[in-house]
């Protein structure tokens, strides 16, 4: 039988545990039901955002007619949550990047979904984030270059399995330089966020820490 947990240990000696994967899935009615929820208190068809702090500020799943940079207050990006099939695999899970609650602020890019292909966007993106329901969607006000907007953002809920919590530095650069998934290396995925903020001009001295981190591995 396998274990429920697997223990990663870091080249700093520090021991990781990790839930094992998969983890439970939402099903397609429970998927629907949420998107349904989040867009009956939303704003109107023609003024609905997104915002992407990871991987859809450098691969949006969705056509957008308007991108802007935007700053978040009150919530940090951080690695924080278990991946088993994107980045990693049951017995050898990576980290992703989320979106928490904190006394900070997280920088990203704001889209403006294109009204006509609205629904079409929309399930594309429940299809790629609320796979587990790891997040929570939310729509919160930020700032952009133009003023003030209100965008959708996925927001992890702490009290989610698959919720990682802060791990010591050398201990996350141990798990995202082992980890491999469906869409590629944990190391890539984090390499490639933090190269879209260094293009936009807001680079986090966090990820580019803890990318070093993972660099110097093997």
């Amino acid at each position: 039988m396998n274990q429920p947990f697997v223990n990663i240990d870091s080249a700093e000696g520090d021991r990781v545990v990790a839930p094992r994967g998969p983890y439970r899935q939402l099903s397609p009615t429970d998927r629907i039901a949420s998107l349904k929820a989040t867009r009956a208190v939303g704003p109107p068809d023609d003024a609905i955002w997104v915002f992407g702090y990871a991987s859809l500020m450098w691969r949006p799943c969705f056509q957008a007619v308007e991108r802007r940079e935007a700053l978040l207050e009150g919530y940090a990006r951080r690695c924080c949550i278990w991946t088993s099939l994107a980045r990693g695999t049951p017995t050898r899970p990576g980290l992703a990047l989320g979106l928490e609650a904190a006394a900070d602020s997280c920088r990203g890019v704001a889209f403006r979904l294109d009204p006509s292909q609205l629904d079409t966007a929309l399930e594309a993106l429940w299809e790629r984030e609320m796979v587990t329901g790891i997040y929570e969607p939310h729509w919160l006000e930020m700032t952009t270059e133009t003023g003030l907007i209100t965008a959708l953002a996925f927001v992890v809920d702490p009290s989610h399995r698959q919720y990682a919590g802060e791990l010591p530095r050398a201990a996350a650069a141990t798990v995202i330089a082992g980890a491999h998934g469906k869409f590629g290396s944990c190391r890539d995925y984090l390499a490639s966020t933090v190269e879209s903020l260094q293009d936009s001009g807001h680079p986090d001295p966090e990820l580019e820490a803890l990318l070093d981190a993972v660099q110097a591995l093997p």
